[in-house]
């Protein structure tokens, strides 16, 4: 019983740090952004689509 866990080194934690920020922060470049709710509304890529067998029904519609 030498350890009971394996130790991380502090270069180690900072490596995974940056690249964790990194990755944050390229995602958050790509995201498209949307300042209300009507250019969300006006965007096509709000538009669901589903397959043929699929069909839409009202909420708590037999």
């Amino acid at each position: 019983m030498k350890t009971f866990h394996s130790t991380l080194s502090r270069r180690d934690f900072m490596k995974a740090l940056g690249l964790a920020g990194a990755g944050i922060g390229a995602v958050s470049a790509a995201a498209p952004v949307f300042h209300d709710v009507d250019e969300l509304t006006a965007s096509s890529g709000g538009v669901q689509k589903l397959p043929w067998w699929v069909k839409e029904r009202e909420f708590k519609d037999p």
